[in-house]
């Protein structure tokens, strides 16, 4: 989306004489209004326009690893929502944040990692523990949101990726506060997941209607992995070999607490809101720019994209060094591919093996990130220099006496999977991405097939049912949209001249090259970044994408409970941002 007002890696604001007086004015036309002001480091911060972080040491601090807990065990696990702080650097004070854990002294960003086994279900009680009367990033209020009566911060949680029922789903306005109140959707805080569907990387994090980008850039985000012991490949990295990475991106103030605007792009509509939030500062596992000390070994590394707006494409500095993808959202591969860069959006999920075992002792790997913000057109202004670089892997001499197990790249991981259906009586949907900007054409939001969260559920799949999905990005920017419940295929992606077809000299209703058809080319296979099981998907500009869904889990077979009941799924845009302000829709199922 677009901006008004630009920064460059310095921190310089670039504007002419004309736009510092708008800036002074907009201040001071805000605080006449009673517009309040709640940033705890006492300035006004723009939206895409932040004050830069304070310039801190790349690679000093050690990268923390989650502590585990085993949910498999049929025992009832009890998590909360705390306010804790917590140092993101060693050369910042604390900052201030929402974190899940068992006890507040226990709760971090990440949370801790669930440790779930397959066809073993997992009984979770989330508890909301935040004593805030209010978020501490400030809310927008004139955008659809929660809104406690008796104030408080609700939550609420979603494992993203799960197949489970409706009422353990997370559901945007079955939120809760400390303070006893619910949303009109509030089922239970006891959760409970089956955890039938096959081995996989999942994360949890908050799911509020209107905050959920304020409170997962609090911190109220972890780790939760199934596994499946008897029909995973053998001999993959393990144990400490086997490592977790939550990628987020944050801007700091001098004190540690959290730059986030209070100035929005629009604030004559909306005075708070920012179509996207990119920071300055990359943290992996809730530090910034840590270092993994490796031997001489092949790892494992679930990443996932857990950033509010930011897209990563993530690569290695060592040219002899590729990453081996085994997985993606839905689980394993068929096949490993060897690749490299990784392109993720928020919401991905990303199971790569990388081999150390021929780089010498003392050689430093870095993990780069060079994609464009806003994704994927770009502006330098949001991808400062401190954004190229992500952590560093430092190769070191393994403890004398240690054997460094011997592990494999598996060959194949299973079958192919393959988008059967029947193209003359298959349901097709035609869904719709726009934007919608003011006389200025700064963003308001953007909708989904031009409807509000709030409007009817026009979505209701049949369980079992195959459908394809053909959704048209009429938007300047990609979205990764994120389906609840279930897994699906990418069939393809067509590109189409967007002008011509606002223009109404052309229509999408007849297939290329047909000389009326807007499209500009055949239908486009998925690149290596969209193959496999997803549940995010990346939405490209003037593009339409087409997804193969079948209503059923990933294996094929029948629910292991009944999706028709509960406060329902919903599907949505997975930057925040956007979410957070009506790219968000209610999807109901059916028998």
């Amino acid at each position: 989306m677009t901006k008004n007002f630009r920064q460059i890696a310095s921190g310089k604001v670039i504007v002419s004489r004309y736009d510092g007086v708008v800036l002074h004015m907009l201040s001071f036309l805000l605080l006449l209004s009673g517009f309040a002001f709640s940033t705890a480091h006492g300035e006004h911060s723009f939206c895409q326009n932040l004050t830069a972080s304070p310039t801190l040491t790349q690679f000093v601090d050690p990268l923390p690893i989650p502590p585990t807990i085993d949910v498999s065990t049929g025992v009832q696990v009890t998590l909360g929502a705390y306010k804790i702080t917590q140092k993101l650097h060693s050369e910042l004070p604390a900052t201030t944040l929402y974190a899940y854990g068992t006890s507040e002294k226990t709760a971090s960003l990440p949370g801790p990692t669930l440790e779930a086994t397959r066809h073993k279900p997992a009984h979770i009680r989330f508890e909301n523990h935040i004593p805030d009367s209010e978020t501490f990033l400030i809310t927008d209020t004139t955008i659809h949101w929660a809104n406690p009566a008796r104030g408080g911060v609700p939550i609420v949680t979603h494992l993203h990726g799960a197949e489970a029922p409706s009422d353990s789903d997370g559901h945007p306005d079955g939120w809760f506060t400390a303070r006893g109140e619910t949303g009109h959707k509030f089922v239970t805080q006891n959760y409970t997941y089956p955890n039938s569907q096959v081995a996989a990387t999942l994360w949890y994090h908050d799911h509020t209607v209107g905050i959920t980008r304020n409170n997962v850039l609090a911190g109220l985000a972890g780790f939760y992995i199934i596994r499946s012991p008897s029909e995973e490949p053998r001999n993959l990295p393990s144990g400490r070999f086997e490592v977790p990475l939550m990628i987020q991106d944050k801007q700091l103030w001098t004190n540690g607490s959290i730059n986030f605007p209070d100035v929005g792009d629009s604030p004559d509509n909306h005075p708070n809101w920012c179509p996207e939030y990119f920071g300055d500062i990359m943290l992996v596992n809730g530090v910034a720019w840590p270092h993994l000390d490796v031997y001489r070994a092949k790892y494992r590394f679930r990443i996932v994209n857990a950033a509010n707006a930011r897209f990563l494409t993530l690569s290695l500095s060592e040219p002899s060094l590729q990453f081996i993808q085994i997985g993606t959202d839905g689980g394993f591969l068929p096949f490993p591919m060897y690749l490299d860069n990784l392109t993720m959006a928020p919401g991905y999920r990303t199971d790569v093996i990388v081999d150390f075992s021929r780089l010498p002792v003392g050689t430093a790997v870095y993990l780069n990130n060079s994609a464009p913000a806003p994704f994927p057109s770009g502006d330098p202004d949001f991808s400062p220099p401190s954004t190229n670089s992500v952590m560093a892997f430092r190769v070191v001499r393994e403890p004398a006496g240690f054997r460094i197990p011997q592990f494999a790249v598996p060959r194949t991981m299973g079958p192919m999977p393959v988008p059967s259906y029947d193209s003359k009586s298959v349901m097709r949907r035609s869904l719709t991405l726009v934007e919608n900007d003011d006389a200025d054409g700064n963003p308001l939001g953007a909708v989904l097939n031009n409807h509000t969260w709030m409007d009817p559920v026009t979505e209701t799949p049949k369980v079992g049912s195959v459908e394809i999905w053909e959704i048209i990005n009429f938007t300047p920017d990609a979205h990764p949209i994120h389906i609840h419940l279930i897994q699906f295929l990418f069939l393809n992606q067509q590109a189409f001249n967007q002008t011509a077809h606002d223009a109404g000299d052309c229509t999408l209703d007849e297939d290329f090259p047909h000389p009326e058809s807007c499209f500009v080319e055949s239908p486009q296979r998925p690149d290596l970044t969209q193959v496999g099981w997803k549940d995010t998907v990346i939405v490209w500009p003037s593009k339409v994408t087409r997804l193969w869904i079948k209503w059923t889990p990933r294996d094929g077979l029948p629910f292991p409970f009944n999706p028709v009941s509960g406060p329902g799924y919903v599907w949505h845009c997975h930057i925040l941002d956007h979410e957070d302000n009506d790219m968000m829709r209610p999807l109901a199922m059916l028998y």
